[in-house]
């Protein structure tokens, strides 16, 4: 397998069609309505489950089947109380309260999308000096009343940032809500690189729900299929800023490659066969060691299902996660899809079934 996809103009568009989703946890429909229809262009069957999550198979009559996973959900709000003056109570989903000052959002209502603002006191410290929490902001839709705002809006309403996405230079994208849509745009685009290309191995894509607030649909995925091996695709906070908190996370560099993780909820064995094509095939990988030594993204559901799973993260460095605006670089997701193709080829050449540490 070559280095041989390319972050250009034409992928540029189809990751803009990913970014403009709104696809908060709990209400991933529109996400994976997308996907299907994406993923069946490659002959693929598509289904999903009682959770929400997406499911396409390739290859059915493979003997391997490995698993290509990202999530389809993203942070949000959810409208807790509406206030006799119109304004708006919530609780957030991920996001934090320091992130929020005046962004604008779109609540997903029964009748369709509802503009709205985070509201703030602009003359106070932003609750000093108890540090700033959810119940110093609000929600305002521009109503004059209680009923005004009950027309449009109810409680347990969902709301996302307004989705955006703008080019950074020559090589960054930014924009609301990468977190998790550059993992499903790189499954997708690596099927597009291998479809049909490995008969013996049974490709599954699937997008999971709820991955925010617990890892929650990605739980179910074994019972519907046994997989051999799953490449969870996610991002990971990246170190090169000038709070790094290197000495607890290890470095992870915006351009310097795909990041591969060393903890816990991550197969030895898979690691290693993703470092030794990264490195036969020239392509750049660093190794982090995560935030936690265990946890934060599906992998860490899926490893424990079953009779366990071999599971690897393969992550692109993001920095500002979980805000208005994240930031990843082009170089990094083509390191990513090259490498997750490159290692699915070296299972289809090997054969290989099994991903258990050797005892000697």
């Amino acid at each position: 397998m070559k280095k041989d996809w390319m972050f250009d103009a034409m992928a540029y568009e189809r990751f803009v069609e990913l970014m403009l989703i709104i696809s908060p946890s709990m209400e991933e429909n529109a996400m994976a309505r997308f996907l299907s229809q994406r993923w069946k262009a490659y002959d693929m069957e598509v289904f999903t489950d009682v959770m929400g999550n997406i499911h396409a198979i390739a290859n059915k009559q493979g003997t391997i089947h490995i698993g290509l996973i990202a999530h389809m959900d993203t942070v949000a709000i959810q409208i807790t109380k509406v206030c006799g003056n119109g304004l708006i109570q919530f609780r957030s989903i991920g996001l934090r309260p320091h992130t929020l000052l005046g962004q604008p959002v779109k609540i997903l209502s029964s009748i369709g999308f509802i503009d709205g603002v985070i509201g703030f006191d602009p003359t106070s410290q932003f609750g000093q000096p108890k540090g700033l929490v959810e119940d110093d902001l609000w929600l305002d839709i521009g109503a004059i009343d209680y009923n005004d705002a009950i027309s449009k809006v109810s409680v347990g309403d969902l709301a996302v940032l307004v989705p955006r996405c703008i080019p950074l230079g020559e090589d960054c994208i930014s924009g609301t809500g990468i977190d998790d849509r550059i993992g499903l745009f790189v499954i997708t685009e690596c099927m597009g690189l291998i479809v049909d290309s490995y008969p013996n191995v049974c490709l599954h894509l699937i997008g999971t729900t709820q991955e925010e607030i617990g890892l929650r649909g990605s739980a179910v995925i074994a019972a519907q299929y046994s997989l051999d091996a799953c490449f969870v695709i996610d991002v990971d906070y990246a170190t090169d800023i000038f709070t790094s908190h290197e000495n607890q996370m290890g470095a992870l560099h915006l351009g310097k490659g795909v990041g591969l993780h060393v903890k816990s909820d991550n197969n030895p064995v898979l690691r290693t066969l993703a470092c030794n094509v990264a490195e036969e095939i020239e392509i750049s990988y660093q190794k982090s060691v995560g935030r936690f030594i265990y946890g934060g993204t599906d992998a860490t559901s899926i490893q424990l299902q079953s009779k366990g799973i071999a599971t690897l993260n393969l992550n692109i460095p993001c920095r500002y996660m979980h805000s208005p605006i994240e930031i990843c670089n082009k170089h990094d997701v083509e390191n990513a899809i090259c490498l997750l193709a490159g290692c699915i080829e070296r299972i289809s050449i090997t054969g290989q079934h099994a991903f258990i540490p050797e005892l000697n």
